[in-house]
């Protein structure tokens, strides 16, 4: 059986004080691929923190050869601000930050805080590395990201994630900073990016997608025992999707679709109500297909859903819990009768 070793890795960043960066080390104790498995380098992207929590002991159980490695808040920087990067603030997008963990691979030694982060990582635990998932959230049908670099093997490693959605992109140049897959694939390492579906909250269907889809990847790396799950599933294709604009401004009321949901051409799609003039225009599908995005959603903004993240702080509140009243009790009777408009 595997051993399961929970490490730490020891962050030192100007500015920030000093900490541990913590992480899952399972090691069969024979030889095979390196498997870095990581979530959250974006703090209000969290659905992949959970998937590892499950899948460790699974990991540790089911892992035949070679090591897995699990870093569930790769960012714990941006996972306390509960917001997309340290310096997002509420409703702005977040594209174009300076902060984005996932455009600072491989980072640097005298960058800013998140370069720097990056640059430990890099230097400590990417090295032996053969293969990597980043886990990400987005407000769509969860979807696989590939760069094929010209190597089927990418291809396929992405594929046997058995996600609902794919979107292949050609390779860029890795002369900058890139996200990490990318950087990744540029040194001939496999890698692919995905997005759970919703963000600032935990889905447990999102989470089994997850979990089947480390089990997947870790069958076909030859690490896991068994038979890929759900390969027979269609797959659609999100490099063609149409997009469904509104024309006129409004409320956008649903029909009761979700993404991934089949709709014929024609199909009723919801209906805009107009603010300005108090009329309703249908919004129909102009072709058949897969929903790929549901909904009016702004996907690069950072929403203010701070509040509601379920990420706690030493001292929140995280329930109440209540005895039975009952009159007969004089106890409970005295505290109502005290209570304000009693």
């Amino acid at each position: 059986m595997a051993v399961m070793r929970k490490k730490y890795l020891e962050v030192s960043i100007k500015k920030v004080p000093q900490f541990q960066l913590p992480y899952w080390e399972i090691d069969s104790g024979k030889d095979g691929p390196c498997f870095m498995i990581n979530a959250a380098q974006h703090g209000n992207e969290i659905m992949g923190c959970e998937v590892l929590r499950r899948f460790c002991p699974v990991a540790s159980e089911k892992l035949e050869r070679g090591r897995i490695l699990m870093l569930p808040f790769i960012n714990p920087l941006a996972l306390k601000k509960r917001r997309t990067n340290i310096d997002s603030l509420p409703c702005k997008p977040k594209t174009g930050s300076k902060d984005d963990m996932n455009l600072a691979w491989p980072g640097r030694m005298e960058g800013t805080e998140i370069e720097q982060l990056v640059f430990t990582i890099n230097k400590n635990l990417l090295r032996d590395v053969t293969h990597n998932i980043d886990m990400h959230c987005l407000s769509r049908i969860n979807v696989t990201c590939a760069w094929p670099q010209e190597s089927k093997k990418i291809m396929d490693f992405a594929r046997a994630a058995a996600l609902p959605g794919m979107k292949i992109s050609s390779m860029e140049s890795a002369s900058g900073p890139i996200t990490l897959a990318r950087f990744m694939n540029s040194t001939g390492r496999i890698a692919f990016d995905m997005e759970f579906s919703g963000q600032y909250l935990l889905s447990e269907k999102e989470i089994s997608r997850g979990l089947r889809m480390l089990s997947n990847c870790s069958k076909y790396l030859g690490i896991f025992p068994g038979e890929m799950e759900g390969m027979e599933e269609p797959v659609i294709c999100m490099n063609e999707m149409i997009e469904v604009k509104a024309s006129i401004d409004g409320l956008f009321v649903e029909n009761g679709l979700k993404p991934g949901d089949f709709v014929e051409k024609g199909a009723m799609l919801g209906t805009l109500f107009s603010d300005s003039t108090l009329e309703n225009e249908e919004v129909r599908a102009p072709a058949e297909g897969f929903l790929g995005s549901y909904g009016c959603r702004r996907r690069l903004s950072d929403v203010d859903l701070a509040a509601m993240h379920p990420y706690a702080s030493k001292g929140d509140i995280l329930a109440g819990i209540c005895s039975q009243f009952t009159v007969e009790n004089e106890t409970s009777f005295a505290m109502l009768q005290n209570q304000k408009g009693f």
